[in-house]
């Protein structure tokens, strides 16, 4: 599962260089022979689920009057007859759908670590989810229908809002552009960027491909937390030992809380709390667990040379390197060292997300990188598949 090299004609070099957060495009054939990815049943089923968020809008008259439902759906939810356009939105599709999870996999020519999750939404002609702006960068492929996109001004946090108490939409919307998108065309939005889609068919079936965005507040406060956490309560803030008026804080005290705050801003530090933060999953409420794997057991696995070990829908893996030529695999979260002989099954699993078994051998071939392996298959973040 290799990233993609170009989006329909234009080389990602091209793509990144004059669009990446910088203007929206759209790219005509993005995809050439588009297939489906889940069907319009499918996807309504996976929002029956406790464990998937999903969300119904129903454009019933006036946007004042539009309402909003929170998932699980249930089956009435479906079987209701609607005399106006309504939109199921599902989030994170690519936990529960291999062929979700490949695709947006192919997105990575952006650090993996920005990708967030691949949400679809089936609308009924005329639906819609009305005029906003994301914080985030933003790829919406069109795969069944069409859809018409309008793209507007720049939002920021003073835009104004309409006073629907559950959507947050805006309240003037600026038209800039409009594209009319057919299967397999792609429109890319940076951030802020004021959008509004329309379903111009009946089963209008829409990818969106969202990235990771945290705020520097978030970046801020969970580097403070993550460094909370670490010290030990012992260590307490002393005052200077110069002499200052006993209303003054001075110059000395401050030197003194900002030396405090650089000796903990360490690399390592960093990079600890930046790497579980960005691979913390998407539905920590997921478990892909299966029966414990042993020894002997992969042992007959990469002797049978047969199918694919495979990292689990939704994992998020990254590794840093460390000065002993180890390196440190993050995973859902979790920080894991490996030693130098752990280190091309680690690169592997996090860059290619995929092994073929009969090359298994070549990056499981000592205790150190068959302990890994085990760890993170025991834990359901990885498996097994006879493709």
């Amino acid at each position: 599962m290799h990233p993609l090299t170009h989006l329909g004609n234009m080389p990602i070099a091209d793509f990144l260089r004059d669009y990446w957060q910088q203007k929206p495009v759209c790219i005509r054939n993005a995809f050439t022979d588009w297939q489906s990815i889940i069907a319009a049943d499918e996807l309504a089923g996976l929002s029956l689920e406790e464990t998937v968020e999903s969300r119904l809008i129903e454009n019933d008259g006036v946007i004042s009057n539009w309402r909003l439902q929170h998932g699980p759906m249930t089956d009435e939810v479906f079987a209701k007859q609607r005399p106006y356009p309504w939109t199921l939105l599902v989030q994170g599709v690519d936990n529960f759908v291999p062929e979700a999870f490949d695709f947006i996999s192919g997105f990575r020519f952006i650090p993996g670590w920005r990708l967030d999750d691949l949400m679809v939404s089936y609308a009924t002609k005329g639906a819609g989810v009305g005029a906003h702006y994301d914080r985030y960068d933003v790829f919406l492929i069109q795969g069944e229908g069409q859809r018409r996109w309008q793209t507007g001004q720049l939002c920021n946090s003073d835009s104004s809002l309409t006073d629907h108490k559950e959507l947050c939409l805006l309240q003037d919307f600026q038209l800039d552009q409009t594209f009319d998108l057919e299967p397999g065309d792609l429109l890319y939005l940076p951030p802020l960027v004021a959008h509004k889609g329309v379903a111009l068919t009946d089963n209008c079936m829409t990818y969106s491909v969202g990235f990771r965005a945290p705020s520097h507040s978030d970046v801020i406060g969970g580097i403070a937390d993550y460094l909370g956490q670490e010290l030990s309560a012992d260590k307490r803030l002393k005052n200077s030992l110069q002499a200052q008026p006993a209303g003054e804080i001075s110059a000395a005290d401050v030197a003194n809380l900002r030396e405090i705050i650089a000796q903990q801003l360490t690399d390592e530090n960093l990079v600890q709390w930046f790497g579980c933060m960005t691979t913390e999953p998407k539905n920590p409420d997921l478990d892909w667990s299966e029966e414990a794997m042993d020894e002997a057991e992969l042992a007959s696995i990469i002797k049978d040379a047969y199918g694919v070990l495979r990292v689990a829908e939704g994992v998020r893996l990254a590794y840093t390197w460390q000065g002993d030529g180890g390196l440190t695999l993050f995973a859902q979260g979790d920080a894991i060292a490996c030693p130098p002989e752990a280190t091309d099954l680690a690169m592997a699993l996090a860059n290619d997300l995929i092994i073929d078994v009969e090359n298994l051998g070549i990056v499981v071939k000592n205790e150190a990188s068959q302990a890994l392996l085990l760890v993170l298959h025991n834990q359901g973040w990885l498996y097994f598949d006879d493709e």
